[in-house]
């Protein structure tokens, strides 16, 4: 019995660790509160806030990247399964903006595909819950 509260003592800290990492998933610190992923050597952050969806794009470094030469696509779920699509469109320093004018129920689900001077980047899929 002792020994077998020993193991599962040894063991919780690592579990716990384990467990931590995976919950923070493949970005880090949202500092817009969006939700962050990883596209091609990016990290893109997608908020979305009343009717315009923002993208966010940093570098592997965490710096932000001038967004005047990327563009975005992105096909949202909207109300009642229907795809809808977004383009984004350079908004100034690391920004992408575009307009949502339709009704979505829950979070906003989207499929980003990233453009850079060279063409596609990547693509990232993104549930965020929107502020309304």
């Amino acid at each position: 019995m002792d020994r077998r509260l020993l193991l599962a003592g040894g063991l919780a800290p690592i579990l716990l660790w384990a467990a931590s990492v995976r919950a923070q998933g493949s970005g880090h610190g949202h500092a817009h509160s969006g939700n962050e992923v990883k596209i091609g050597h990016h990290e893109v952050e997608l908020t979305v806030r009343g009717t315009e969806a923002t993208l966010l794009v940093r570098d592997e470094r965490d710096q932000p990247v001038d967004a005047a030469s990327f563009s975005a696509t992105a096909v949202v779920l909207a109300r009642g399964n229907e795809r809808r699509t977004l383009e984004f469109r350079p908004a100034g320093a690391n920004r992408m903006v575009a307009p949502v004018d339709f009704p979505f129920d829950g979070k906003f689900r989207a499929t980003v595909t990233l453009r850079g001077p060279g063409g596609d980047l990547g693509t990232g899929r993104f549930n965020v819950d929107p502020v309304r």
